[in-house]
Parts: structure tokens; sequence; C-alpha cells
């Protein structure tokens, strides 16, 4: 007895003819009579009655087919959670606000055949995504004077933190702005100028100063260029970054540092999407610091 002769038996219950199961299942009657007799044959019982109106089961063959039926719909749910054969697997991902992100996700989509989900996020966001299983992984920036909150945060979570790199943040600004020629500034002046900053840094800074918040992965470079008065403290950024959006970086007196790591759950073994994620965000740091 295999799988295709409880579909034989239950089609034939559902229909309560053999000839009309039969053209449904596209073979002879023959032999479904004979299929039916044979696995009445090895069960050891008579699933279906004769009648000069058609078969009906049994009180032996209803308990037969209610569990023929249940073994038949789980072996469905089974084959459907396997043989999704037109719907990619989803691979979600969290990063920071950083400078390297597209060029990770450029390189992260040619090492992988699945759909890529990135989520922006700052380090607390990221670490509750990961603790709760929203990602499996995720590369966050901390800022200097977090790093006791980060430790704290990680720990709370049972989460695992691996350092990637530390710097100290530059001025950004546009070519346009006032002080692009200016460096090693006093923080001083930068009060009359507009700070563009992310979820990151939330804790950085004068509470008085005027900002602009991104939290949802806007690019602040596209902004920087647009607004001449505002600047951002950012990493280190590649030159050819900096001249596709016409902006400098000049040294600042007591910028901060930061540091960039992954974050992992504490019992965290990698697969192959999260080694290949890994492996292009290493390779992209190391070419841009």
């Amino acid at each position: 007895m295999n799988l295709q002769h409880l579909k034989y038996m239950t089609e034939v219950e559902r229909t309560g003819s053999v000839t009309k199961a039969a053209a449904n299942l596209f073979m002879g009657q023959p032999n479904l009579s004979k299929a039916i007799k044979e696995v009445e044959n090895e069960i050891g019982i008579t699933v279906f009655r004769r009648s000069a109106k058609g078969v009906y089961p049994t009180p032996e063959g209803e308990r037969f087919l209610s569990r023929a039926k249940a073994v038949l719909e789980e072996m469905g749910k089974l084959e459907a959670l396997y043989k999704q054969d037109n719907v990619p697997e989803l691979f979600t991902l969290c990063v920071p606000g950083a400078e390297y992100v597209p060029e990770l996700l450029a390189e992260l989509a040619q090492s992988l055949s699945v759909n890529i989900e990135c989520v922006t996020a700052p380090f607390y966001l990221a670490a509750e995504n990961v603790s709760e299983g929203i990602c499996k992984i995720a590369a966050v920036r901390c800022p200097d004077d977090c790093r006791d909150f980060f430790a704290a945060l990680i720990n709370e979570k049972n989460l695992r933190s691996e350092q990637l790199f530390s710097g100290k943040y530059k001025l950004t600004v546009s070519e346009n702005s006032p002080i692009s020629e200016k460096d090693d500034l006093p923080p001083e002046a930068l009060s009359e100028l507009i700070r563009i900053t992310s979820g990151d840094d939330f804790k950085s800074g004068s509470p008085t100063e005027k900002r602009i918040v991104l939290r949802n992965g806007s690019d602040p470079f596209e902004l920087l260029s647009l607004i001449p008065e505002a600047y951002m403290l950012a990493a280190p950024v590649p030159e050819s970054r900096l001249k596709k959006y016409g902006l400098v970086q000049r040294e600042i007196q007591g910028g901060g540092g930061f540091a960039d790591c992954l974050i992992t759950p504490s019992g965290y073994k990698p697969d192959e999407y999260t080694a290949a994620f890994v492996r292009c965000l290493k390779n992209v740091i190391n070419k841009n610091i």
C-alpha cells in the first residue's frame, strides 16, 4: 500500500462509484477495483460494500478512510512546505546607515541567488531584530559614547558581538559649505549649521542644535549635497563617493569615534547566507578603510 492507493480509496468514497472514480483518476475501472481489493487484503478489512446504487464504506472502512485522508492532508502540507518551486528563499539582514552599505548589497546580490531584504536600523533596534529572530545576523555601528549601553544590551539579549573595525568621525560637508576649506574645527564652530544624523548616534551632540534625523535608510550624502549649511559626522568615505556627491571631509576636534560590529545570537552557527554576508561585509570594509 502506498499514497497512490490512499488517493484511490478516498476518491472512491468521495464519488460513491468505482466507475466515476476511475474516470476521475484517468485509469480503467478493472484496475481500480483490483487496487482496492489488494489494499483490503493487505489491511485485513473490507473497506467498501457494493450495492445497486454504488459503493459505501463499512464501519471499519470509515475509520480507515478517515486516517487515510489525514495522512494525505499532512503529505500535502509537507509538499507545499518544501516544493515552492517559484518562490525564492528570503534572506533578511540588518545593516547600519553606513557609507559602505550600497557596495555591500551589490556584492552580496552577486554572491547569493535569493531575495535579499535589507533592514537599515540603529544598533539597539538591530539587537531587537536578532534577538527576536527577525534577522539571523546584523552589522551595527555603535558610537563611542554608547559603548556601555551597547554592551549591556548585548548581554541582556543573550547575543554575541564581534568588532570589525573602529575609527574616528570626520566632519562631512558640501564643497559649497562655508566651512569646506577649514580643518580641525572646534565643535562650537558648527553651532549655526544643521546637523544630519541617523538613529545610530541618537545620544550624541548638543540637545539644542538643529538637526535632521534620518531613520528610514535615506541617503544622507545626497541631502548634504543639497544643503550647504548642513554637516554630518561620518566615518571616512572613499574619495570617489565624496566626488560623486560634491562633498569633502575634514578633521574636527572632539568629533568622537565609533565601532562597527557584527551581532549574532549566542548559539549562532553560520549558514550559506550569513557566511556570504560576513565575507562580503569584511571585504567591503577592508576596501573602504
